[in-house]
């Protein structure tokens, strides 16, 4: 029998960035139909030509793209149409804009890497920010048309969306600081939960583990209000025993209502239909509740034989083979069984059993096997 965590890993040198799709957010249905991510430069870099970071006349392609730019969204008047040849603008040019405009192509054609995330929030606060992740490194960035600018190529990288949230639901901080007319925004990792929430829903990093939860029904009634939580806390507090290597475990009557201190872990709930739960905590607990959630649900109070204990593993087919959470996780389940016993699991079957009948209640980890 395999369970599989399907959590995400977020490395340590992760970046997140909140991007604008273009001044006045023109570009965000291009960035979404195409599946790319860019800075609003056309003609940075011509057809047939290499897309270069490191090219010596950067600062004089920045300064042509801005006049092309600025001629395609004021009527491409014939009369005044740029000039290509490089050499008549300024690559010494060190005007705020242009500085600007230069980290945000570092950032795309350099600093962001494979697997990190991208933020495209749309104009209006009706409408779906889109979280993309980068497909390529920086050596994948490609030159393609949008409707914009016809015949003058910007520079995009590849993305894959993965995720969407509502612009009102973005961090308070965030909104207020893309009020500034600025093309890209890292965001720092004290407001990053919201999009890897979003994104992942099961997700960790070096300082906290986070598993989301689902509830698909409206039938959310005081006794599923009460036994969700209460399983959350018996979860965290055998962990607390586990890790501590006590050989004791607590019954989900008692667990349910242990001061865990910081082991106690974070619950935000978003109850609608369908609704959702985010467990959130500096230890393993979200993670072994995931698997536990699955096992009470899919096999039940078998869960805890010896027969099936013996043969159980867990996988995580969101990370590689030797993901260092495989072991712990697996630690964590087999000996909350097994302390359990089968009458103390089977309690704890029936209740969370009847809770998920009611409300849908499901984690992100699947049981796979006979």
């Amino acid at each position: 029998m395999l369970i599989d965590i399907n959590t995400k890993p977020i490395p340590e040198n992760h970046k997140v960035a909140l991007a604008r799709p273009g001044a006045n957010y023109r570009l965000f249905q291009d960035f979404i139909e195409l599946s790319v991510v860019g800075a609003e430069l056309p003609g940075l870099f011509l057809r047939d030509e290499r897309v270069d970071i490191h090219d010596e006349q950067l600062i004089a392609r920045i300064q042509r793209s801005k006049e092309i730019r600025a001629w395609h969204n004021f009527g491409r008047n014939p009369e005044r149409v740029p000039h290509i040849s490089l050499n008549e603008y300024d690559n010494a040019a060190d005007d705020p804009s242009t500085g600007q405009l230069l980290r945000v192509l570092k950032f795309y054609l350099s600093d962001a890497s494979a697997g990190d995330l991208v933020i495209v929030p749309p104009q209006n606060f009706g409408g779906k920010v889109h979280i993309g992740e980068l497909v390529d490194d920086a050596a994948g960035a490609f030159l393609t048309y949008v409707q914009r600018y016809p015949g003058d190529p910007i520079v995009v990288r590849r993305v894959k969306w993965i995720g969407t949230l509502d612009k009102v639901d973005m961090p308070v901080r965030m909104i207020e600081a893309f009020r500034k007319p600025t093309p890209l925004l890292l965001v720092p990792e004290s407001e990053r939960s919201v999009f890897y929430n979003a994104a992942y829903r099961n997700y960790y990093t070096n300082r906290r583990f986070s598993s989301t939860f689902d509830v698909t029904s409206a039938e959310f009634d005081t006794t599923s209000g009460s036994v969700i939580p209460a399983f959350f806390n018996f979860v965290a507090a055998n962990t607390r025993e586990v890790d501590r290597k006590t050989g004791v475990i607590h019954d989900f009557g008692a667990g349910a209502f242990l001061k865990l201190a910081d082991y106690a872990p974070h619950l935000a709930i978003d109850i609608q239909s369908p609704g959702t739960l985010s467990l959130v905590s500096s230890y393993i607990t979200p993670l072994v509740a995931s698997a536990l959630l699955a096992l009470a649900i899919t096999v039940g109070p078998a869960a805890c034989t010896d027969a099936f204990l013996g043969n159980l593993q867990v996988s995580n087919s969101a990370a590689t083979i030797d993901d260092p959470c495989i072991v712990p996780v697996r630690e964590q389940v087999v000996t909350h069984l097994r302390l359990l016993g089968y009458d103390r699991w089977a309690q704890a079957c029936e209740l969370l059993k009847e809770t998920a009948d009611k409300t849908g209640l499901q984690s992100e980890a699947t049981v796979k096997g006979n």
